[in-house]
């Protein structure tokens, strides 16, 4: 009897040396099921349980196990001493982290990275994704609110702003308005466009707006910093001498995503952003261009170059005449893609005539904007620009309570995941689940100023590029 007794002890110690080093390896090891190293937002909404914020932490991806950080939140006697407020927890965080950063560590402001290239509607989605603001907010407001008159073309745009908001880490106040965020970039822009910059900007009897429109399309068109300036110069050049872009850029901005192939079809797209069946350049920008752009189309290289076709690691091959521009495809892509002489047939019809005759027996015109757009610039050229933002908007210390619904499940039936939405921003930063699936595009007619605002998911990807694959048009500029 003693002899049972005795393994049944042992077993006992044995299993609470087992339940106690995985609570103990619970508490102190961080998460290692997170994907990276970054960070995401978490709101803690007044009137929340214990059990409420684990199950929303597991779903996360902050926590291994709800139970055991509802036993953790017990044993250390905070069961009851969350705060409410916006967080932005490590991916990568121990319980005991989680824990102390939920009791003191709800901050003031949403630290948010804007990649170079992101869109107005890439943006937005990064804004609902952190619970900043709803995606559709920031994109009404974006239509109608130029925080600059530069901002303004002399043809229709969606959303006017769209590349003056400029890439970079923005610490946004909880409680900000999409105008406050609007303004916030639109200052960084303005910070770039120095005196000194903008008459060099002049000097190249270009207006802002269409520098910074170019700028747009030779970010969307590059991968590597050392093919921006010579990009460039070959847009430059094809302006000049009044050849189209073809760039395949401004048609993924058309289908409001980054299409890998670009079909023949997707070239004759009707729409001024379609830069193969518009000369010059689109009615503005396609995409937020960061400073390498910008500096590339400032400083451009002044080359021979008309066309260029990115390889498969996407660094881009130039060629001065059309016959070099196909060997180089050839050469790239001769064994997956051009097989036979129907392809190369193919390849021909989508980059269209040979236009070195025309460059040949055209008078180039190296002033790319119009002269009054030009002179109307010239009111800002000497103009410092401001370094101070202040929102208007205080920052919330605690979150209201939540609206009818807002426990509400994603549809079922939904296709693509969208990202979270939220209370009216004016009244409330409450959390409410979307229930309405993303469109599938975000923009794929031609602009218009009464279009209800639309967003796409998938474009929101810097890796992805135009300069893929022929014969399906990407390369053929």
């Amino acid at each position: 009897m003693r002899k049972a007794l005795r393994y049944i002890l042992i077993l006992v110690i044995i299993g609470i040396l087992i339940i106690g080093g995985g609570l103990g390896a619970l508490y102190f090891v961080p998460n290692t099921f997170a994907q990276d190293d970054g960070t995401q937002v978490v709101v803690i909404e007044k009137g929340q349980t214990g059990t409420e914020i684990a199950d929303m932490l597991f779903e996360r991806g902050l926590i291994r196990s709800t139970q055991g950080f509802k036993l953790w939140l017990y044993l250390s006697g905070t069961n009851d001493k969350l705060q409410t407020g916006h967080y932005q927890i490590p991916n990568k965080v121990t319980v005991r982290e989680l824990i102390s950063l939920l009791q003191e560590g709800h901050v003031e402001s949403i630290r948010v990275t804007i990649p170079e290239g992101y869109t107005v509607g890439d943006i937005a989605i990064v804004l609902e994704k952190n619970q900043i603001m709803k995606a559709k907010d920031f994109l009404a407001e974006a239509k109608t609110y130029v925080p600059y008159p530069y901002m303004k073309g002399t043809k229709p745009a969606t959303y006017p702003v769209e590349g003056f908001l400029f890439p970079s880490t923005y610490e946004i106040p909880v409680g900000a308005t999409p105008r406050d965020v609007i303004q916030m970039m639109a200052d960084e822009m303005n910070r770039y466009l120095t005196p000194a910059v903008k008459k060099q900007i002049q000097a190249q009897h270009m207006s802002i707006h269409d520098f910074v429109t170019l700028a747009s399309i030779v970010e969307r068109e590059s991968l590597f910093d050392a093919d921006r300036p010579t990009i460039a110069g070959v847009f430059k050049k094809r302006l000049a001498h009044g050849i189209p872009l073809q760039s395949d850029a401004t048609i993924s901005y058309v289908l409001g995503y980054a299409k890998e192939n670009v079909t023949i079809g997707d070239t004759q797209l009707q729409s001024p952003y379609n830069t193969y069946v518009s000369k010059g350049l689109p009615p503005g920008p396609i995409a937020n261009p960061g400073k390498k752009a910008l500096d590339a189309v400032l400083h451009s290289e002044n080359t021979d170059y008309l066309y260029f076709v990115a390889d498969k690691e996407g660094h881009n091959h130039f060629s001065k005449s059309y016959e070099e521009h196909l060997a180089a495809v050839n050469k790239i892509y001769g064994a997956d893609t051009v097989k036979n002489s129907s392809a190369n047939t193919e390849v021909a019809a989508q980059a269209g005539p040979n236009y070195d005759v025309a460059v040949a027996t055209t008078e180039p015109n190296y002033n790319y904007s119009s002269a009054e757009a030009v002179e109307a610039d010239s009111q800002y050229v000497d103009v410092e620009p401001s370094y101070k933002y202040t929102p208007t908007t205080v920052p919330a210390a605690e979150i209201p309570d939540p609206v009818p619904g807002s426990t509400q499940n994603q549809s079922s039936t939904q296709v693509t995941p969208a990202a979270p939405s939220y209370g009216n921003n004016t009244n409330n930063n409450t959390y409410v689940p979307t229930t309405t699936p993303v469109p599938e595009s975000m923009q794929n007619v031609i602009p218009n100023a009464q279009q209800v605002p639309q967003i796409q998911v998938e474009s929101a990807n810097p890796a992805e590029r135009s300069t893929l694959v022929v014969p399906s048009g990407t390369n053929n500029r």
